[in-house]
């Protein structure tokens, strides 16, 4: 008994926390609030599709700083969505801009290939941005 205490101690010690999606989005908009270079949160989802579980966010960005506020919320959602306790399949920012009648940007990325860029660094900004990611008018 105390071998098998012995082996799974370090596991636990070392194990993530996992979260519920319920503990997710309450938890968003402080990640949010507690950076100041962090774009305005305008609202957090969990869902379903066909294609999988979906982490999204709407931000409302400076035109100024479009890629750094996208750079941003992905980091963001790679950052939370890690420890979810249900992996996801899709991290989607919808991008509403200051300028008004322009329609909001949707950003729909590979959630693995996120956490690839912003977690673990295999695959570099650039590479990212080519390929784990694509837009979309809403």
């Amino acid at each position: 008994m105390k071998k098998l205490i012995l082996l799974l101690l370090p596991l636990l010690i070392f194990a993530k926390p996992k979260f519920n999606d319920a503990d997710l989005k309450s938890m968003t908009p402080r990640y949010f609030h507690r950076n100041h270079s962090a774009p305005k949160l305008l609202g957090v989802n969990i869902y379903k599709t066909r294609q999988g579980r979906v982490y999204q966010v709407d931000i409302k960005v400076d035109r100024n700083r479009a890629n750094e506020d996208l750079e941003f919320a992905y980091s963001a959602l790679t950052n939370m969505g890690q420890y979810a306790k249900k992996q996801f399949n899709q991290f989607i920012v919808v991008i509403h801009s200051e300028v008004r009648g322009e329609p909001p940007l949707v950003c729909i990325g590979k959630a693995k290939c996120s956490i690839d860029c912003f977690i673990h660094q295999k695959v570099s900004y650039e590479k990212w941005y080519k390929d784990c990611i694509y837009f979309k008018e809403l």
